[in-house]
């Protein structure tokens, strides 16, 4: 496979950094790095991106993107991670919510839902996970029943990334109340009017992740995405799309950490300390392999398993980086008040969610087991 740029790419890759460099000096000062600082730097890149129409760089053109392939996409992402771009507030919306409602809506939804996703005026947040249903998704409780046109909704999620923030949700509900595991499921698009969403303290003080609460909340079935029944196979089709995500995002993930690092080194003198170098060469050597992973992945119609390992090696690399970076700096990254120690205290805290969200190590590692090498099934 040859990594280089097409012609096109290439083109394509100078534009988006002759934009970055325009645009980015313009972003809102982080200040002292609070969460709330950070929300409002992440909601001025989502609009920013839209107004470069950098948004949704492989949707339609009818509804505000580009109708480029996905490395146009990892490029894009790749150069604005070089360049510690923030995040946008509405990632799920682009790389999850808009993708299956472009596989699985009707006309209506996609020009009603999807313009608003990569403009940012309605933020979405994944109703997936509940207490005693996060890797075992099947086993989901929430439920929906009708009542005149309209869908009643009763439970709880869990883990629910941007729900203090979020207009809409990715909802998966169990509309048959005698059914059991995949059948009787149904998907909404949930407005959050009416959820009530409790912030979840993480070690690190952040508070990104959220519970929340549907109490009789009513969801009008023109917001119902696939048919009453069949809410399985549209969550796995939003389940894919965050596969395919994995390799772009989690390789700028990892390359951004590194260069991190890498000034952090200098800043403390020790950048000709034979231990430190072989450290990052070693690190290096496993960024160019998740790029060079990525960009495979990228080049397949469908990511499939492979995806797997592929985010099983970026939670440790990730996880290995922030690690020597506390252990660089030593004391003074627990005693300092600093940029550089508060970044890698929170980087390093952060980063063992790595082996939690979107699939667990043990999640991950069964499904290399069983659909890649092709072992006994574990359980």
């Amino acid at each position: 496979m040859d990594f280089r740029d097409t012609p096109e790419q290439a083109a394509f890759r100078r534009d988006a950094i002759r934009w970055l460099e325009a645009t980015l000096p313009k972003a809102p000062s982080l200040g002292a790095g609070t969460q709330e600082e950070r929300e409002r730097r992440n909601i001025w890149w989502q609009e920013a991106l839209a107004d470069g129409r950098y948004a949704g760089i492989t949707w339609p053109e009818e509804y505000g993107g580009r109708g480029l392939p996905g490395e146009f996409q990892a490029i894009f992402d790749e150069e604005a991670g070089r360049r510690h771009a923030p995040a946008p507030v509405n990632v799920l919306g682009m790389i999850l919510a808009g993708p299956t409602i472009l596989t699985h809506g009707s006309d209506e939804q996609k020009k009603r839902f999807l313009p608003k996703i990569l403009t940012g005026e309605e933020i979405w947040c994944q109703g997936f996970s509940e207490p005693g249903a996060g890797s075992d998704l099947a086993a989901v409780r929430t439920s929906a029943r009708r009542e005149s046109g309209r869908w009643v909704v009763n439970g709880q999620k869990v883990w629910t990334s941007f729900a203090h923030l979020a207009q809409r949700c990715m909802l998966l509900t169990r509309t048959d109340r005698d059914s059991t595991r995949q059948a009787g499921l149904t998907y909404l698009c949930a407005p959050m009017d009416d959820a009530e969403v409790r912030p979840l303290v993480m070690i690190n003080e952040d508070r990104d992740f959220n519970e929340v609460f549907f109490s009789d909340v009513y969801v009008d079935d023109e917001d119902r995405l696939g048919d009453e029944g069949d809410g399985w196979r549209v969550a796995m089709t939003t389940l894919a799309f965050e596969r395919m995500s994995i390799p772009a995002t989690m390789r700028v993930d990892a390359e951004l950490a590194l260069t991190r690092l890498v000034e952090s080194v200098r800043a403390s003198g020790r950048q000709d300390d034979p231990y430190v170098l072989e450290r990052l060469g070693a690190f290096a050597c496993e960024v160019d392999a998740l790029r060079v992973d990525g960009q495979r992945l990228l080049a397949q119609a469908d990511i499939g398993p492979e995806g797997s390992l592929m985010k099983l090696t970026w939670a440790h690399v990730v996880q290995d980086i922030t690690r020597f970076a506390l252990d660089l700096g030593g004391r003074a990254h627990v005693l300092d008040d600093d940029a550089d120690a508060r970044y890698w205290t929170r980087a390093y805290l952060r980063a063992r969610g790595n082996s939690v969200e979107g699939g667990t190590d043990q999640i991950q590692r069964s499904i290399i087991a069983e659909r890649i090498l092709g072992l006994p099934r574990s359980r």
